[in-house]
């Protein structure tokens, strides 16, 4: 039997129910809301966090308008899985997507952040990449409390800049000018319509839309992950920057190659950052700035070898390894929040929190009530200055190898990872010894001090057993004969 006492604020339970909503505070009006998730941006890509290669005055600008948080997690070292913690709330030792493929769905069971929000009377968009369910199965968007979806549902369709279609709620949306090469149509031949351009261009309009009620606009941005693509207008800014001694050459259908790989790396987030920009502009334009809070994230740590020239750009700063890893550049990442008149404007916050507390966040901020037996924690006070802020006592995250023949999780290829307190414990193998590291001192994780603290160990062992509980089936939906995605 689970010793689920270790558990402390988190629950096991796997089955999720609503109560009913709150009354609005009197005191707190329930804003809009804006979150906005790159894709594979590292924790020192922008210059709010120490960049001084490429230019995100954007988005600096809204840390110097809101908070910046020092430590916030990921809630995965990978893609799919962080998304299903997020919209879920739950942790990854029971979310219901732990697989990193293209399109295993959450169920219909599962309750998104996007559903509370609806119950709650706000209009609910989501424009991007979706990675929660390719299309037809019981996991999309749209049928995951989203009234409007448009984007990438497969994440493997999400690899490409330039696409023949993207998904609007249920139907193909056709971009003309862009055809592929290969039966997926994953790399772009004829480059018409840049598919970022387009997501944008649908969430300022969902924007306008809904002005005159409560929305939640998420905008998991399909930007800066490699592809290295990105139409010249932009590269321009970075022309002859820098040398580019190694050009990205890949084998890889999905992606195609880049002769200026530094140049173009640069160029698209600077994109993503001029975009941002944009949707403060447009709800300055409406009268929403004070109505609405913006988030500003990224999935996962940046990408290491194979990305973007992860040391030339200081990819996650001070932190230890990339994407795909358990140490601090795999899980620690950006964000930023900015709701003028009620976040501190220039604030730094050092508060510990990760992707399972941003549904009970929004959901208070929104006066509704979270479903029950979810691992997040709301950080509403620390965002508004106010005491009572609750603390996790551990934070906990997991992640196992895939066979996409058979949709089921590899055995013997659990890792994880424990955050109690400053202590930070890894498990980088299945039944290897954990490594346990003090961040409060050694933010890096060089020095390993599992042997001088073998009482901590067992601590942080007995929580890796607890918190794991096994998944669901991780099945993606058949996709047509050659073809990767629908």
């Amino acid at each position: 039997m689970r010793n689920v006492a270790l558990l402390g604020t988190f629950s096991v339970l796997t089955s999720v129910t609503f109560t009913a909503l709150a009354a609005e505070p009197a005191s707190q009006p329930r804003p809009n809301i804006v979150f906005i998730m790159a894709d594979d941006l590292g924790y020192g890509h922008l210059g709010c966090y120490g960049q001084t290669k490429i230019q995100t005055p954007q988005i600096d600008r809204l840390a110097a308008e809101g908070m910046r948080f020092t430590q916030v997690y990921a809630g995965c070292n990978v893609c799919a899985p962080c998304r299903s913690v997020l919209m879920t709330g739950l942790h990854m030792g029971h979310t219901p997507v732990r697989a990193n493929s293209g399109g295993v769905p959450i169920r219909d069971a599962d309750v998104t952040v996007a559903e509370v929000l609806k119950r709650a009377g706000y209009a609910t968009g989501g424009f991007g990449k979706w990675g929660l369910g390719d299309a037809g199965s019981p996991g999309v968007a749209h049928r995951q409390g989203f009234d409007e979806f448009f984007g990438y549902y497969d994440q493997v369709h999400a690899h490409s800049y330039y696409p023949p279609y993207l998904w609007h709620n249920d139907r193909k949306y056709p971009l003309p000018g862009n055809s592929g090469r290969d039966s997926d149509g994953l790399t772009g031949q004829q480059r018409g319509q840049y598919s970022h351009d387009e997501i944008i261009r649908q969430a300022l309009a969902f924007i306008r839309r809904h002005k005159d009620r409560p929305f939640f606009c998420y905008v998991p941005s399909t930007i800066p992950h490699t592809e290295l693509l990105v139409p010249e207008d932009s590269m321009e800014q970075y022309a002859g920057k820098w040398p580019e001694p190694n050009p990205y050459v890949t084998e890889n259908k999905h992606y195609s190659d880049q002769p200026r790989p530094r140049a173009a790396f640069a160029a698209m987030l600077s994109r993503l950052d001029r975009e941002v920009g944009r949707i403060v502009d447009l709800l300055k334009e409406l009268g929403l700035e004070e109505k609405t809070v913006i988030f500003f994230t990224s999935d996962n740590g940046g990408q290491g070898s194979g990305g973007p020239d992860p040391e030339f750009f200081q990819a996650n700063g001070p932190l230890r390894d990339y994407k795909g890893s358990m140490y601090e550049g795999g899980l620690r990442v950006p964000m930023i929040a900015r709701w003028p008149g009620h976040v501190q404007a220039g604030s730094v916050n050092h508060h510990v929190w990760y992707f399972a507390d941003v549904l009970p966040t929004l959901a208070e901020l929104a006066g509704a009530e979270p479903p029950l037996g979810i691992d997040g924690i709301s950080v509403v006070p620390t965002l508004l200055g106010k005491p009572g802020q609750k603390r996790h006592e551990f934070l906990y995250w997991e992640s196992s190898g895939f066979d996409g023949q058979t949709g089921l999780i590899r055995p013997n290829s659990l890792v994880q990872a424990v955050r109690l307190g400053d202590w930070k414990g890894i498990r980088n193998r299945p039944k290897a010894p954990l490594e346990l590291y003090n961040l409060a001192d050694d933010v890096d994780e060089t020095t390993n001090l599992a042997a001088a603290h073998p009482e901590l160990v067992a601590k942080i062992a007995a929580i890796m057993a607890a918190a794991h509980v096994d998944p669901p089936p991780q099945l993606e939906p058949e996709a047509p004969k050659g073809r990767a995605f629908r």
